[in-house]
């Protein structure tokens, strides 16, 4: 699953080792910081996602709660798809 925001974009994957833990890779070392800061974060050498995190499922899912937090509405508008 790719998640983008305003800056960064992440690729959410199964860690292949681990059935509990999913890999959380990004093209931002800052926002994948921000939002994952307390787990140690690696290079992965990947051009497009060259950092990643391993967390449990709970961690993710608390994150992805951030994330919809901080959504801001106002940038709707003017996005006529979106207007019903």
């Amino acid at each position: 699953m790719i998640i983008q925001t305003n800056t960064g974009t992440f690729l959410i994957e199964n860690c292949l080792n681990k059935n509990d833990r999913i890999a959380i890779k990004s093209d931002s070392e800052v926002e994948i910081l921000r939002f994952f800061g307390s787990t140690p974060v690696f290079k992965t050498g990947d051009y497009n996602f060259p950092y990643q995190v391993s967390v449990c499922k709970q961690v993710f899912s608390d994150a992805l709660i951030l994330m919809v937090k901080e959504i801001d509405y106002t940038d709707f508008h003017n996005n006529s798809d979106l207007i019903q």
